[in-house]
């Protein structure tokens, strides 16, 4: 990789083994990183904990399997549909009210949207890969939307205002807040239809 370093506020921050890793710095905006669009090879790009507010300048980075945005001021998911590698995706403690965006990443695996302000389920039925999917203290009235999901093995959904009597017919929670037989959540989201 000749190109394997990137400029934050003026100092130069090199790729370690494929993962770029920019937690905790101030970045402001992701254009703002210079050099970024040229790390083609880039397979895992970490950017928590900035004040990061519109994912944009990742056009390039079209070999991602990894992208950790977690603990951002993100209000829209958008920007992501070139990153059809994209295996895991972060946007935990961010400030989403709406899953959208997300038809294109297909290979997702792993989906955490920890610590938002999501109100509906919904958005993620192109997600048929998906195996794990953190929706944790949301504003979540309602299970729905998950429906196509096929693939789930983990879905935590705890601190969430959804009704004890919709979460027991689901098979319950456990003490962390996941749902004990995600595979249920499935089979009824697809009766709801």
């Amino acid at each position: 990789m000749k190109n394997n370093y990137v400029i934050v506020n003026g100092e130069k921050r090199v790729i370690n083994e494929d993962k770029l890793i920019l937690g905790n710095l101030g970045i402001k905006k992701i254009t703002d990183l210079k050099n970024l669009s040229k790390l083609t090879d880039l397979k895992e790009l970490y950017l928590y904990n900035n004040e990061i507010e519109c994912i944009n300048g990742l056009e390039n980075l079209q070999n991602l399997v990894k992208l950790n945005l977690y603990g951002n001021d993100i209000i829209k998911i958008e920007n992501l549909a070139m990153l059809s590698h994209l295996k895991v995706l972060y946007l935990s403690e961010n400030n989403i009210s709406k899953i959208q965006g997300l038809d294109s990443l297909i290979n997702l695996k792993r989906l955490s949207f920890e610590t938002n302000k999501i109100k509906k389920i919904e958005g993620l039925d192109q997600l048929i890969n998906l195996e794990q999917l953190n929706l944790y203290e949301n504003n979540i009235h309602k299970i729905e939307g998950l429906g196509n999901l096929k693939s789930l093995k983990n879905l935590r959904i705890g601190k969430n205002p959804i009704p004890s009597k919709s979460l027991e017919k689901v098979g319950g929670l456990n003490e962390q807040g996941y749902v004990i037989k995600p595979q249920l959540v499935v089979e009824y989201c697809n009766k709801l239809i």
